[in-house]
């Protein structure tokens, strides 16, 4: 682990756009997920791209001072079927949380999420939703995420 070094947590602009598909890839990666990358990255870029234009993909970076991003997360403005329970048509998603491995176990992913909290409660959402990790999920109950009922049927043998 990297001696503790001061960070501080921004909004991710176009220009992050770089950055943000590499955290994306780095977070796949982490999770031990097999596939062609570079095909993923290209089409998350387009993507992301996209949604950021129209203010659907809202990114936060956790940087140094010498303006190293070393932490950072999406939020994905996902619009959503009308339910009586979920008011409203749009709930955010919060996506692509990676920290680089030496900036870990250092609190900045927390920080990356309660600043997504902080953001989804400020645009009057009420509630931010997430499908997490392993390895991720302790920092997201401790923040009081809970585990919802979501289940999943493969349709396509895997390759």
């Amino acid at each position: 682990m990297a001696r503790r070094e001061p960070v501080r947590i921004r909004r991710a602009t176009l220009k992050d756009l770089d950055v943000l598909v590499h955290q994306r890839r780095g977070m796949w990666e982490d999770m031990k997920v097999t596939g062609d990358y570079d095909a993923a990255d290209r089409v998350y870029r387009r993507w992301a791209r996209q949604r950021m234009k129209t203010g659907r993909l809202i990114g936060f970076l956790a940087e140094t001072r010498d303006r190293r991003a070393v932490c950072g997360a999406c939020i994905w403005v996902q619009d959503v079927q009308p339910r009586p329970h979920v008011p409203g048509r749009f709930v955010p998603y919060l996506m692509s949380m990676y920290t680089e491995p030496e900036f870990r176990r250092q609190g900045i992913a927390t920080r990356i999420v309660r600043e997504a909290i902080r953001w989804s409660r400020a645009n009057g959402y009420p509630r931010l939703v997430l499908h997490a990790s392993e390895k991720g999920r302790p920092v997201y109950e401790k923040l009081g995420f809970e585990p919802t009922t979501e289940m999943r049927l493969r349709l396509r043998p895997r390759r």
